[in-house]
């Protein structure tokens, strides 16, 4: 069963970052030891800024949201490399609750936060 893709357009800037999983066991001489769990994952952080006069997109997005069930489900995403190519990555939201700021029911503002899935 194939994936659902986010296709919306974020604004130019955007944040990405990495997330390693350290375990670590204090030991009771004071010693730790450490080792990693499984593979880093890639974070991405997307602003949007949606005008209703132009498109549905603000409220497409959000149905995206609700459909995923927060950070439920699973979906696939553009992710355009400082090299100018585009890697289809496999992604869900890193959280459960979608907030958005409102001008007069005309521009939406809100930001989401996806996690890689591996």
């Amino acid at each position: 069963m194939a994936l659902p893709k986010f296709t919306w357009e974020a604004n130019r800037a955007y944040q990405d970052g990495i997330v390693f999983n350290t375990l670590i066991s204090q030991f009771e001489s004071g010693k730790e030891q450490r080792r990693s769990k499984g593979l880093p994952r890639r974070t991405f952080r997307l602003e949007f800024e949606k005008s209703k006069t132009t498109s549905n997109d603000a409220t497409e997005i959000w149905d995206f949201f609700v459909a995923r069930k927060g950070r439920f489900e699973a979906f696939e995403w553009d992710y355009k490399k400082d090299d100018g190519t585009v890697e289809t990555v496999k992604v869900r939201l890193n959280s459960d609750a979608l907030t958005r700021e409102v001008f007069m029911n005309i521009i939406y503002r809100f930001g989401l936060q996806f996690i890689e899935v591996i």
